[in-house]
């Protein structure tokens, strides 16, 4: 156990800017590439994960998070449980003694489906097995029984694989580069939403249109434009916040300027994926003659979808109006509030970019996220006062508010609510055949069409 947990841990140390180049040249080689070639890949992709993570900490967390917590603070709404991000999340999961157990039991499932055919999807985003972790975490925090714990994550590696193939030809076209998914744990969000979703999308003036950012420019102009949703929402932002004019018109540009900028990084990762796209298509048409593999990276190769951006900044202040005003919720949320892409992609994602019909059905994701994180704010408070983990000033109760309904789900079992429990998991049912009967299946169809 010790040597695994070392060798995990030196894993994870490495960051997704590193891990993931070394994972994809390796990729790279196993599909024939040249090793200059898979080598040039895997840098690029590293570069990839660099800028957006440089951009992250310059705009996100060094000037719009702050504006945007402020503003969440000046609410006065003395709310129980603090949201600590992805960050601190992340470092309690892997701080939980069984943490390095988790890592083995992703990739022995993910290769089983693959060998069976149960999937198409080879997940190679494993940075981010620090979700299953802290389900598996939570779980075992909450009944002390480990068998359970594996069981609750393999459930969710499963799900994570499913919705990979679902979503992946969705992701191709977002990103347009071949064989390739997205495995990140975010896109389970729009599951428990998605009756709501298919009525947005069959609202009378939205059905069959696509209110992209092009379209929306069209429409109403100049004020159309992302870089202008940017100035507007960062002057919201800013005068909630308490700012003064030159204050405002500062996080302004730094909203405008990470609205505009995220998706074009975006276009590094098609340069780094797209040979050892081609090279993986090569390798399988001639040893598997029928059989597709797509490869499952994290959710930053969506970012050249315009809704996952736009729509993102559009939601942080709903999210911090709806933390105010709903019933019975106690998240502040504090450390995400800023940083909600990652959340809605699956919206994203199934509206191909449409801008209106992500940001209406992120409402309710919203939502589903600020009940499920003020529902297991005990047990990840207790979790992390296990792990050593220093609680921030002034806080006495943590959450993590991008814990997801997934987990929602599992701790209602387990307190046997099931007037939650039974309804929750019958909507996480219901969308995933929602997302087979009314998108993948009619997609997948008119594309084979298209080829004939």
């Amino acid at each position: 156990m010790d040597v695994l947990s070392s060798v995990v841990n030196w894993i994870v140390s490495l960051g997704a800017s590193v891990f993931l180049p070394i994972v994809m040249f390796i990729i790279g080689i196993i599909f024939g590439m040249k090793p200059g070639k898979a080598f040039k890949a895997g840098v690029m992709l590293g570069i990839a994960f660099t800028a957006i993570s440089a951009l992250n900490s310059a705009l996100l967390s060094g000037t719009i998070a702050p504006v945007a917590q402020t503003a969440m603070e000046n609410s006065g709404t003395g709310l129980e449980f603090i949201d600590v991000g992805w960050t601190p999340a992340s470092m309690i999961a892997w701080a939980w003694p069984l943490a390095a157990t988790v890592f083995p039991l992703q990739i022995i499932i993910n290769l089983i489906m693959l060998a069976l055919n149960w999937t198409d999807t080879l997940n190679v985003d494993l940075w981010n097995v620090w979700t299953k972790i802290f389900l598996a975490a939570i779980a075992y925090t909450a009944t002390g029984n480990l068998l359970l714990a594996y069981v609750v994550a393999s459930v969710f590696v499963v799900a994570e694989l499913k919705l990979g193939d679902l979503f992946a030809k969705d992701v191709q076209d977002s990103t347009g580069i071949p064989d390739v998914t997205c495995t990140h744990s975010g896109l389970a969000n729009v599951l428990p939403v998605m009756p709501i979703a298919y009525l947005v999308d069959n609202l009378p003036f939205l059905k069959g249109k696509t209110y992209d950012a092009a379209a929306i420019q069209k429409k109403i102009g100049f004020l159309g434009d992302p870089s202008v949703i940017g100035i507007v929402m960062g002057i919201i932002i800013g005068l909630v916040a308490g700012k003064d004019i030159a204050g405002c018109l500062k996080i302004a540009i730094a909203v405008a300027s990470y609205v505009i900028v995220l998706p074009r990084i975006a276009q590094l990762f098609s340069e780094a994926l797209m040979p050892i796209s081609n090279a993986a298509t090569t390798f399988m048409k001639a040893r598997f003659p029928g059989r597709k593999f797509n490869i499952g990276l994290d959710w930053p190769i969506l970012t050249a979808n315009p809704a996952v951006v736009t729509s993102s900044v559009l939601l942080i202040p709903v999210t911090i109006l709806l933390a105010i005003v709903l019933p019975g919720n106690k998240t502040l949320p504090f450390g995400d509030v800023a940083n909600l892409c990652a959340f809605i992609i699956g919206a994203a994602v199934l509206f191909r970019g449409d801008i209106v019909k992500t940001f209406i059905t992120g409402i309710p994701i919203i939502i589903v996220g600020l009940y499920s994180s003020t529902t297991i704010g005990p047990l990840f408070t207790q979790l992390a006062a296990s792990v050593g983990y220093e609680m921030p000033a002034g806080a006495s109760a943590i959450t993590y508010f991008k814990a997801g309904p997934f987990i929602w789900d599992v701790v209602m079992a387990v307190e046997g609510n099931w007037f939650v429990f039974v309804p929750l998991t019958i909507l996480f049912a219901v969308g995933f055949w929602m997302i087979y009967k009314f998108y993948y299946k009619p997609r997948n169809a008119k594309a084979a069409e298209a080829e004939k």
